[in-house]
């Protein structure tokens, strides 16, 4: 297993684009519970698993309950009588899930380690990974992974796994094989998007640009009612000139079908503006209402803001741009590019004093780490 060689003073975790990968992350909780009356329905069962204590099915229901509704605590009192009583490998991954989301990261493995010693099982070892990977025991939670891909090789195993990979790249070896996983997890789940995104965020996060576009485009032709490699490739185009036309296509195709989606609007607008789309008359007020449109469906999203001042700044409307960096600083005050456009505004228009002020947030900001730079992935 050439991808366990760590090196050990390589600690960081980087995440890929910004760390949107995060997205295509499924959660690991059971399906939603749903009622008409959550508080009758509580009460029921908190009366049926306190008059009887040893029924098995009473108290699991009722730990289970509290396990939906994300009640970690609750969940776990009842689901530890449930397990006592019946040993049962599920009642056991519910109950090591739950300490898990309470916090309660050694709990969650010591149930988990014990549980395994009576059913070992692939949903548990992956479990356990996500819990090592919780407690920062980077090498263990990859073994962990590693092992729950190798007894089930499911969708889900699979993309766990490259997914575990690609968050920690900078482990030696860990950004290849992130590769060769995802690569085997579209070759055996031909139609699952969801993985055909992770082997483009991959590849993009290795370099290969080319075909990271080129799988990314794939994955919107599959499944264009999914957004996510949309998001993607919204953010990867620019590093791909070679299939511009093509990236181009589906981003107009993609806001033509969503038009009251934000993220569609902003990755047009983006896109016909660094392919020079928007420099002149009806172009400039096409990209201008794009970003106006993004801006209006999520008002709390910082890029819409800035790429509009960015537009604003190329027309010399100062009073316009300074409006619209000094709210993208608002929403994030972190995101140093709009603080430095500030600070050139600023001094344009004579305003000396607001210009050091963001000349010095600029500075401050810049020796921030590469993370942090990665999340705020934005066209400088």
């Amino acid at each position: 297993m050439d991808w366990l060689r760590i090196d050990l003073q390589s600690v960081a975790c980087v995440i890929a684009l910004g760390g949107l990968w995060l997205a295509i992350r499924q959660p690991a909780a059971g399906q939603e519970h749903t009622s008409q009356n959550p508080a009758s329905e509580e009460r029921t069962l908190l009366q049926s698993a306190t008059r009887e204590p040893n029924n098995v099915q009473a108290v699991t229901a009722l730990g289970e309950y509290y396990l939906h509704r994300e009640k970690w605590r609750e969940s776990v009192r009842w689901l530890t009588r449930a397990y006592a009583l019946s040993g049962d490998a599920a009642t056991a991954y519910d109950l090591a899930f739950a300490w898990m989301q309470a916090g309660e990261l050694d709990q969650a493995k010591q149930q988990i380690e014990a549980a395994l010693k009576r059913t070992d099982t692939a949903r548990l070892h992956n479990l356990l990974g996500e819990v090592d990977g919780l407690r920062e025991d980077n090498l263990e939670a990859a073994r962990e992974y590693h092992r729950a891909a190798e007894m089930d090789p499911s969708q889900e195993n699979i993309f766990d796994l490259a997914t575990f990979l690609l968050q920690h790249k900078k482990y030696v070896g860990a950004l290849d094989d992130s590769i060769k996983f995802f690569r085997f997890g579209v070759a055996h789940y031909p139609r699952s998007s969801q993985m055909m995104v992770g082997l483009g965020v991959a590849l993009y996060a290795a370099g290969q640009y080319d075909e990271a576009v080129r799988v990314l485009c794939a994955a919107v032709d599959l499944d264009p009612s999914d957004r996510r490699p949309i998001q993607f490739l919204g953010r990867a185009s620019r590093v791909s000139p070679e299939l511009a036309q093509e990236v181009d296509r589906r981003l107009r195709e993609f806001a033509e079908r969503y038009p009251d989606n934000a993220a569609t609007n902003y990755f047009y607008a983006l896109n016909l503006w660094e392919r020079g789309c928007g420099n002149a008359g009806a172009g400039v007020d096409k990209v201008e209402r794009l970003l106006k449109k993004a801006e209006a469906l999520s008002p709390q999203w910082y890029e819409p803001h800035y790429q509009l001042g960015v537009v604003y700044q190329a027309e010399n409307r100062d009073a316009d741009a300074i409006r619209e960096m000094s709210q993208a600083v608002k929403i994030d005050p972190e995101f140093f590019p709009a603080h430095y456009r500030l600070a050139i505004l600023y001094k344009r228009v004579g305003q000396k004093q607001q210009a050091d002020i963001e000349a010095a947030a600029v500075k401050q900001l810049k020796d921030k780490d590469t993370e942090d730079e990665a999340r705020h992935d934005v066209s400088r």
